[in-house]
């Protein structure tokens, strides 16, 4: 709903973004620059995670979205019922108003308790909220960024949910990586991208150091949702292509138990037990995770190395800091 239809509809919808809290903020910096407290230096980290981190999470929510569809297509030769194909696209397109209003509550509730931490009082965050223009900017922006994260991240997880339900259904051949790679990649996709959305945290140690509160809860929170994203479609079908797997040895074996049974060494009866062995150590080799488990997690490593050593850097720095001052 919010990136425009046609080619390039994301790459407008984060241009849009970016462009109108570069305004915003920019009108707010106006305010804050001429602030004696602030001596002319405007915190700029902060508005820059708040600007990208909308402009990230809106379009890469309909990215994901567009690849969920992509991965139904090309399962749906392996789900036998239309009703059942139909019931899984209307659940990734369609949320109820009042799955809608509980995510939002949830969003709203997690920023005013984020909120209270950081000022110390309801009192100082009603007066942030109506002090003035800029504080007000300041206020509400984080309330944005908990909206379009929770419900994004809500909203893929019961994409995921919906995966999960699919898997008994889906006439899984672990021979045919078609029948079972795009629940993989849909689940690999999504994780990614939300890694990508919680690194974009560390944008605001950029800026100095600040309190843990600003992005502690969001971490906490949402680190669960990342973990359900990968597992909770993926977990059931590699026990399904475990299952079939070891079925599948077990069948070799037993041809590999035929061809040894004549106690004859003639080319034939070697032939025939090569060709079982070959059978079985390529049966034995059969994927059970639907991706490539090391090149997976060496990205994963690869995505969260920096904001943790970010965190762990400033994370230090506040230790030492707290240790010279009760020295």
């Amino acid at each position: 709903m919010l990136v425009p239809p046609g080619r390039y509809g994301r790459w407008w919808a984060a241009l849009i973004i970016l462009v109108a809290g570069a305004a915003l903020f920019g009108a707010a910096a106006v305010q804050i620059v001429r602030h004696p407290a602030y001596n002319g230096q405007f915190p700029w980290s902060i508005p820059v995670f708040f600007t990208c981190a909308v402009a990230y999470i809106v379009p890469m929510f309909h990215f994901i979205t567009r690849r969920t569809h992509q991965c139904l297509d090309t399962l749906e030769p392996y789900v036998a019922s239309p009703r059942r194909r139909a019931e899984l696209r209307a659940a990734i397109d369609r949320r109820s108003l009042a799955w809608t209003l509980r995510s939002a509550g949830a969003a709203s509730a997690l920023w005013l308790v984020q909120s209270r931490l950081l000022s110390g009082s309801w009192e100082n965050v009603w007066t942030g909220l109506t002090a003035n223009f800029a504080s007000g900017v300041f206020a509400i922006g984080p309330l944005f960024v908990w909206l379009t994260m929770y419900v994004a991240m809500s909203a893929l997880v019961q994409n995921a949910l919906t995966f999960r339900r699919l898997v008994p259904d889906l006439e899984t051949d672990i021979f045919e990586p078609e029948s079972y790679m795009p629940v993989g990649s849909m689940a690999v996709t999504s994780t990614l991208v939300s890694l990508g959305g919680m690194a974009l945290m560390s944008i605001m140690w950029l800026g100095g150091p600040i309190d843990w509160w600003t992005t502690l809860p969001g971490l906490v929170i949402f680190a669960p949702f990342v973990v359900l994203l990968l597992l909770l479609p993926v977990w059931p079908l590699h026990r399904k292509l475990l299952a079939q797997r070891k079925a599948e040895v077990q069948d070799a074996q037993r041809v590999l138990r035929r061809a040894r049974e004549p106690k004859v060494h003639d080319d034939a009866a070697l032939a025939r037990q090569a060709a079982a062995l070959s059978l079985r150590r390529e049966v034995a080799r059969l994927p059970v995770w639907p991706f490539d488990v090391g090149a997976v997690f060496r990205f994963i490593g690869y995505a969260v190395i920096v904001p943790l050593t970010w965190a762990g850097a400033a994370l230090i720095e506040m230790l030492v800091n707290a240790v010279v001052e009760a020295s």
